[in-house]
């Protein structure tokens, strides 16, 4: 299965509110499925704008589906994490 065609179907089976036909009709119209999605850094070649959107929803849907606790721990207990061995005594 190509990008184009996994995005297609995500989309199809997930996204059912008004008008989303037509924002999949504009998106194939566009060049959304073979444009890169920067021009020099991650997805820099022709399609990585979809590939990164599948990137970006496979590992959301990845996080989403742990326990709920697990997130606010982490980013509770660690948020200053970054700042340790800085603090003057």
């Amino acid at each position: 299965m190509t990008a184009k065609e996994e995005f297609i179907s995500i989309y199809k089976e997930n996204i059912k509110r008004e008008g989303a036909d037509k924002l999949l009709e504009f998106l194939e119209r566009s060049d959304f499925f073979t444009a890169p999605s920067s021009t020099r850094f991650h997805g820099s070649y022709e399609g990585g704008l979809v590939q990164h959107s599948l990137n970006v929803y496979h590992c959301l849907k990845d996080y989403l589906s742990r326990p709920p606790h697990q997130g606010a721990l982490r980013y509770g207990l660690f948020r200053g994490d970054h700042r340790s061995g800085r603090s003057s005594p």
